[in-house]
């Protein structure tokens, strides 16, 4: 049952979703960014050449290198998590690649998918490794978010989230799934080796046959983190190839300037986590937005200098945000880099700079740039506020839909209206929801409701001022976080499921056969049929073995997802 006290919001801090603008600074004297030896990891954000955390490198020299094969910079694509090696400007806008590599993290067939109860969000697993996918947050690629079904083969990019889990960056359909023929690869810790098999994730590798020319020595141990190629046959992988997995912090040299995008993991502190493979020390970062609490799962772009493996970070910048805005272009100052969409009781006006990320859903420009954009074309916006700006991460042109504003309440009238924006919207009649998706009462929200929440209003088409549906929203986590993420060790609250085997106590039921007990009744009558019962009591001896269900304990085997 619903409880109100998970209703109730504490206001966001300003902080929170009053983000700085990403330009980045020149790092200053010494061993600041903008110098030789620049290693830069991150999304493409754009093309001409690429666009890579906020610099436009120029690629007409560079080598591009696809999955460890030679390839041109047209089979690069938005979204795609690259690793550039090259030089940058002192002005940080510019730079020169020598090299740009793309690695997918996982490409198989789609086992099975989940959509978020809201529609925005949704959880793949692929061989095993379970992907987040957001509806407006992931590029997709020869498939749309509404058409993904299983047997897909899918080719993913994105970042680790946590053991066996990434959040997808990119999508790319790239064929149907046949046994024994599709090609696929998994990147994976090994688990539970033997001379010719061992684990990825739950998926099962057979290795007998695989080249391990790639491996030191030619040698697997538990522990290790690979790369596995092969096909798939009765859920069997079987291994065409094993590497040894090498991330970015492993290519990057002692005084290396990097620029490095990723999810934040192992916090210990802002002198101790990690980001894409890089131990960092933010002790002396300047953090954007000031004041921010850096925590697991924050997406950031980190700038600074290798010192003996350790990440020396200058900066550390936040790289998503949690206001969304969707509606239709009002108005477009190309000069400005500035965009207004336009709503039934106002407009809201947004700014673009070098990350912003496009994206068109229409297929009528691929890529995307912000002179392709016209008066009336129908957006879906990103945005962090830069100061008393909103600046979009992304912008993704689609078919004309609900207009949507999902921001802080800055105002509110109980039971009649919210402002958010600085746009009213009146909410007589409207359905209330909180951040779980559950319903509730208009009563209850607004008695819940607090200046400086999150909602997300949505004011169905056609557009009239008044909202149609209206809930809470999670300030720091982004679409499909509360659902999926960490989702191990939700499990193991799962297994309060598991607390099904205690419907195996209706086997205690089988106690009931006890009255079985009775059976020496059935040696009254030859009754045929009640000694067949008494047969079915010997069924229930079976339910004593779901005393061995009290290994179902062993279900708080999933505590050590935690562990990892």
């Amino acid at each position: 049952m619903m409880s109100l006290s998970r209703l109730r919001l504490a206001p966001l801090l300003v902080f929170l979703l009053v983000f700085s603008a990403c330009g980045g600074s020149s790092g200053g004297g010494g061993g600041g960014i903008g110098g030789s030896g620049l290693v830069s990891s991150g999304t493409i954000d754009g093309f001409g050449s690429i666009f890579v955390n906020g610099v436009e490198y120029d690629t007409a020299g560079a080598a591009i290198e696809i999955d460890g094969v030679n390839a041109q910079e047209s089979q690069l694509g938005l979204g795609m998590v690259v690793t550039v090696f090259g030089t940058r400007s002192a002005d940080g806008l510019t730079g020169t690649a020598d090299r740009v590599v793309f690695d997918d993290d996982l490409e198989g067939p789609l086992e099975t998918i989940e959509f978020s109860r809201d529609g925005d969000s949704a959880l793949l697993t692929i061989l095993g490794t379970e992907v987040i996918v957001e509806r407006t947050g992931t590029v997709f690629a020869n498939v749309d978010f509404a058409a993904l079904a299983v047997g897909d083969v899918l080719e993913i990019s994105g970042f680790a989230i946590g053991a066996g889990q990434l959040r997808a960056t990119r999508v790319a359909k790239t064929g149907e799934f046949v046994s024994g023929v599709t090609q696929v690869e998994v990147k994976a810790r090994i688990a539970n080796l033997t001379p010719t098999t061992f684990e990825l994730d739950g998926t099962l590798v057979d290795y007998s046959n695989a080249d391990l020319s790639d491996v030191p020595g030619g040698t697997l141990a538990d522990g290790q983190f690979v790369e596995v190629r092969g096909v798939l046959v009765d859920g069997v992988l079987q291994a065409s190839r094993v590497e040894r997995e090498d991330d970015i912090g492993d290519q990057a040299r002692d005084g290396d300037e990097i620029s490095v995008q990723g999810t934040i993991a192992n916090f210990a502190g802002p002198g101790n986590f990690s980001v894409s493979g890089f131990t960092v020390d933010a002790s002396r970062a300047e953090i954007t937005p000031a004041g921010f609490t850096l925590e697991n799962g924050v997406i950031v772009e980190v700038e600074g200098v290798v010192v003996g493996r350790v990440l020396r970070a200058e900066e550390v910048e936040v790289r998503r945000g949690r206001i969304e805005v969707e509606a239709a272009v009002a108005a477009i100052d190309a000069a400005a880099r500035r965009v207004t969409l336009q709503f039934f009781g106002g407009s809201v006006t947004v700014d673009i700079d070098a990350r912003t990320q496009f994206e068109d859903d229409t297929g009528r420009a691929n890529p995307l740039r912000l002179a392709d954009l016209r008066v009336g074309d129908f957006l879906e916006v990103e945005a962090i506020m830069s100061g008393d700006a909103l600046l979009a991460t992304r912008i993704d042109r689609g078919e004309p839909d609900d207009d949507v504003i999902q921001a802080p309440v800055e105002a509110f009238v109980d039971g009649v209206s919210l402002t958010v924006l600085g746009i009213q919207f009146a909410t007589r009649g409207a359905e209330f929801e909180t951040s779980d998706d559950e319903d509730v009462s208009a009563a209850q929200f607004y008695a819940a409701l607090e200046i400086g929440a999150l909602v997300k209003v949505e004011d169905e088409r056609s557009p009239d001022g008044v909202a149609d549906e209206v809930e809470f929203e999670s300030a720091t986590g982004l679409d499909g976080n509360h659902e999926f993420e960490s989702r191990e060790p939700d499990e193991p609250d799962e297994p309060d499921e598991p607390d099904e085997p205690d419907e195996p106590d209706e086997p205690d039921e089988p106690d009931e056969p006890d009255e079985p007990d009775e059976p020496d009744e059935p040696d009254e009558p030859d009754e045929p049929d009640e000694p067949d019962e008494p047969d079915e009591p010997d069924e229930p001896d079976e339910p004593d073995e779901p005393d061995e269900p009290d290994e179902p304990d062993e279900p708080d085997e999933p505590d050590e997802p935690e562990t990892t």
